[in-house]
């Protein structure tokens, strides 16, 4: 591991947020700054860690997003919203951070996180085969999920002029899955894969096919697989 992380338990720390309690019947809720500190709530959403930067220069990142200035909101298991700015997730160690300073983070966990709406899109994570992950969610119904899985790689550089890459570099890889009876497995974004979902429905299968050729959609494309399996579930 390039970058030597140590967690340790916060003590005290203040982080701004927004909290809104989704009892309000408001669709965005009635916001109230606040501060919150490692006594109080965020203590319950994770802690504090300190990293120290590689002395070996590392090209691309392990984070998901190249940038930490992202709009979240948390939902955690309580009810409660808590919306930040500043948040990355961290492809190495599945967990979503935010950027405390140059050399600090706050790490969350899932102990009391239902999930994470970032930049419109949710996040959730799932426990299988031994393995807990964080997923986006691109299509939810009432019995599958598909799912969007982030991993990164170190690729090691070379003194070989001729291969082009002198430093170590991260590639970040994604990957589809379908969640079915708590259990995941891989999933491509293929015309039989797709169809193979409504399990023998011939006629589910057939509506599928007319409303993909009508809108000029792609099976291959993530957004229109799920316009797809959006207007297969509602008729």
């Amino acid at each position: 591991m390039k970058n030597s992380i140590v967690v340790v338990s916060m003590l005290f720390m203040t982080f701004v947020v927004a909290q809104t309690n989704k009892t309000d019947g408001n669709a965005a809720g009635v916001s109230q700054n606040m501060a919150v500190t490692a006594r109080g709530n965020m203590n319950n959403l994770g802690a504090t860690a300190y990293f120290y930067n590689s002395t070996r220069p590392i090209d691309g990142t392990v984070y998901l997003f190249d940038k930490w200035e992202n709009k979240a909101v948390i939902f955690t298991s309580g009810d409660n919203k808590f919306m930040l700015k500043n948040i990355n997730l961290n492809l190495k160690r599945s967990v979503f951070e935010s950027k405390i300073s140059e050399d600090s983070l706050f790490t969350f966990n899932f102990n009391n996180i239902d999930k994470f709406v970032i930049n419109n899109k949710e996040y959730k994570n799932f426990y299988w085969n031994d393995d807990n992950r964080v997923y986006e969610i691109i299509f939810e119904g009432d019995e599958i999920q598909i799912l969007k899985g982030f991993t990164v790689a170190l690729v090691e550089g070379s003194a070989n002029p001729m291969l082009g890459r002198k430093n170590d570099r991260y590639i970040r890889k994604e990957n589809y899955f379908v969640r079915q009876d708590e259990k995941i497995k891989p999933f491509k974004l293929k015309k039989k894969r797709v169809l193979k979902l409504v399990e023998g429905d011939e006629e589910k299968a057939r509506m599928i096919m007319e409303y993909v050729e009508r809108n000029d959609l792609s099976y291959k494309n993530e957004y229109d697989v799920k316009k797809m399996l959006e207007y297969s579930a509602k008729n």
